[in-house]
Formats: structure tokens, sequence, C-alpha cells
């Protein structure tokens, strides 16, 4: 399977000098949202930025992923690829947030080891003929909210679906894993929106700690990450929420976003 999203912990370096820190959302999605919202959200009642876990710097010097990462496809087909980058959602659909480092077009296939370890194997997803993942981001006085959103062309429908059966397995057998210095607990399926067009849909949810530069780590932080299929098209969002703004408004964001994706497949 692919990776969930290029590691948050490790791209927070805009941030530094501010020194934001790092958050997310997590609520039960239920059916398909309206268009993107304007924000994130208003500030949630008494809320108030506490300084914990704050990440000073990324912890890796600012490298963005273990994953291959850039402009160049690693995919197979070059016109899927083409098709992808299209899918993807550009910053100005998401329409509030801001363009968030370069494209990702890895293959690399992930899986969770006995350990409960996510980890590269070295081949690539099998079936994978193309993909794009791009990133955006929404900065605040306090915090950051962090989005991303994938298009992954499979060769076959079976390779399709495996790649959202893959999660599922994950999450059953490893709640609680790690991804290299990033720890995840508490990951579970969540209630899927209605995707239109979607033949498959599948939320994960969970928090989520990651290290910072004076050997400490962030607070758990919410997520939630959608996938929805249809045919030999995957289409992902991930969004980690500023913990200041309203969650429930928040999720409109990613209900939106994958909405936005199924209507151009």
């Amino acid at each position: 399977m692919t990776v969930r999203t290029r590691k948050l912990g490790l791209r927070v370096a805009a941030l530094a000098a501010a020194g934001l820190v790092l958050t997310a959302c997590n609520d039960d999605l239920t059916d398909a949202g309206p268009a993107a919202s304007s924000a994130a959200g208003s500030p949630t009642a008494g809320a108030s930025p506490t300084g914990k876990g704050k990440a000073k710097e990324p912890a890796n010097g600012g490298k963005p992923s273990t994953r291959p990462s850039g402009g160049t496809a690693t995919g197979t087909d070059k016109a899927a690829q083409a098709k992808m980058g299209k899918l993807a959602l550009t910053a100005a659909e998401w329409e509030t947030y801001a363009a968030d480092g370069d494209d990702d077009t890895g293959t690399a296939n992930y899986v969770m080891d006995k350990s409960c370890a996510f980890v590269p194997d070295g081949t690539a997803v099998k079936g994978l003929t193309a993909a794009v993942a791009r990133f955006v981001k929404q900065d605040h006085e306090s915090d950051t909210t962090f989005a991303s959103t994938e298009a992954d062309q499979f060769a076959s429908v079976a390779d399709a679906r495996q790649e959202l059966q893959s999660f599922r397995e994950s999450d059953q057998r490893c709640p609680n894993h790690t991804d290299g210095d990033d720890k995840y607990t508490g990951v579970h399926a969540g209630k899927a929106p209605a995707v239109p067009g979607a033949e498959e849909v599948y939320v994960e949810e969970g928090k989520a700690t990651y290290p910072t530069t004076d050997g400490g780590r962030t607070d758990p932080r919410d997520f939630v990450f959608i996938l929805a299929r249809k045919g030999t098209v995957v289409v992902k969002v991930f969004l980690d929420v500023d913990p200041n703004f309203n969650a429930a408004t928040s999720k409109d964001d990613a209900r939106a976003a994958i909405a936005k994706l199924a209507a151009k497949w």
C-alpha cells in the first residue's frame, strides 16, 4: 500500500519561527458535504495554545519524507500520470489553502511488519501505474492545518480494491503502530461519507505523535484519512486540523475535498 501522507512531524520548518504546534481533527464523517468551506472553522471556545509539544524544527533537517518525492513520475503510465495530476486538488481548489511543497509521485510499497511498524519493502505497490499526491496548508496565528489529496491509477480493479483492503487489515491488526519516528494510536475505521460515483469508501481515524528537534514529541493529534475507489482509480484525502479551530467545521473540508475529487473522475 502507499503511505498515508508525508510525515507531518517532519514538515513544519515554515512554522519554526512562529513556534507553532502540530495538531489534527478526528470527527465522524456521515455524508457528502458541501463545497470546500471558506475557512477551516472558527476558533474553539476557550481554546488557547499551551505551547506543549511544539515542533521547533523538523527533526530530520527539513527533508519532506522517506517516500520518493518530486515532479518526475515514477509510475509506468505517463498518460495516467497526467490524468492523476489533474485529479489531485490544487491549492486553488481548496480555496483558502496554500501549496505546501512539491507533488509526490512515488509508487513505493509500504507494509505493516510483525512489530506493527509501517515500512517500505523495496518494491512498488502492486498494479500501481501512476500516483500523484499534492499537499496544502492553512496557516493560522497559533497553528496550521495540513491536508493532502492523492489520486492513484491501478492496472486492475482487484489491485485498486487491495489498496483499500490493505489499510483495513493494517488497522485491524495494528491499531497502534509506528511509521519511522511517528507513532499512531487507536487507529480504527470511521464512518464513511457518501462519495458520488464511488464503489467503495474507507475512512481511517486515530491519533498521532511526531518527534521534535528538541528531543520531545508533539501532543497526540487526531487525524482523518478518506479513501474512495471507482473502478481502477483510488482517490484519498488526509486532513490534520488546527486544534484551536472547530473540528466539526474542519471535517467539512475533508468531505468537500473527496467530493471534488470524485466530481473529476
